[in-house]
């Protein structure tokens, strides 16, 4: 289990289930798809699939992979995310 201060990239937040699969797809010609994680939240009170790339051990780790990801997978802005910021978004959605 990751410790709440580890970072990852998050690639793509969709509540559309077919745009997440077409994505996932896309990704597999650009990194590691052992790296990708999807989770579900709630986004105004409605479902919300959120994918994260990677495990980093710090912020300036992150970021630097996050500045080298070829221009099509910083299409929709990715973010960097710390697990611990993950765990209470999938706590909020449970708490529903």
């Amino acid at each position: 289990m990751a410790a709440n201060n580890t970072y990852s990239i998050q690639i793509l937040g969709t509540n559309d289930p077919e745009q997440l699969r077409v994505h996932l797809n896309d990704l597999v010609k650009f990194i590691e798809m052992n790296k990708v994680f999807v989770y579900r939240s709630t986004v105004n009170r409605g479902p919300f699939l959120t994918m994260l790339y990677g495990s980093f051990s710090d912020r300036r780790l992150a970021q630097e992979v996050l500045n080298t990801l070829p221009g099509r997978l910083k299409a929709n802005q990715p973010i960097l995310r710390t697990v611990e910021g993950v765990r209470a978004e999938i706590s909020q959605r449970q708490a529903l």
